[in-house]
């Protein structure tokens, strides 16, 4: 005897997997809770992010994958948030090892952003050497 299972529509699925509180990656957290994408210059290798934004049809934060926006590669994507980050366009920069190499946020007179630097380390290099230079951005 053969039994046939009957499975509930795909959208059920999608629903409940829409419905579900899951915590974003720390770099996605820290981008959203400092003001998100538009006030936050991002220097990464990501392709994409999760963004927080509130959706007035469901009167609630939502959380969706977004790429990220600029033109080109992601290292003219990065340099282009670097720019506006040293210009004061944008007041806090995110990034991750692997985008920092040979990349400067030091105040100096030449840039629009005089504003004193914090830097927050969220995952520390494995080595020294890497570590002294994360500083040193």
């Amino acid at each position: 005897e053969v039994q046939t299972l009957l499975l509930p529509p795909v959208d059920k699925y999608l629903d409940a997997v829409d419905r579900l509180e899951l915590p974003p990656n720390p770099l996605d957290r820290l981008l959203n809770e400092l003001g998100g994408p538009d006030k936050v210059a991002e220097l990464t290798g990501r392709k994409v992010r999760q963004i927080q934004r509130f959706d007035a049809k469901r009167n609630r934060m939502v959380v969706s994958y977004e790429k990220r926006k600029g033109k080109g590669s992601f290292d003219k994507i990065n340099i282009e948030e670097k720019n506006k980050f040293q210009a004061g366009k944008k007041l806090v920069a995110i990034l991750s090892e692997a985008a920092s190499t040979g990349i400067s946020l030091q105040s100096d007179k030449r840039v629009g952003n005089q504003k004193r630097r914090v830097h927050i380390t969220l995952e520390l290099p494995w080595s020294a050497d890497k570590a002294i230079q994360q500083l040193g951005r």
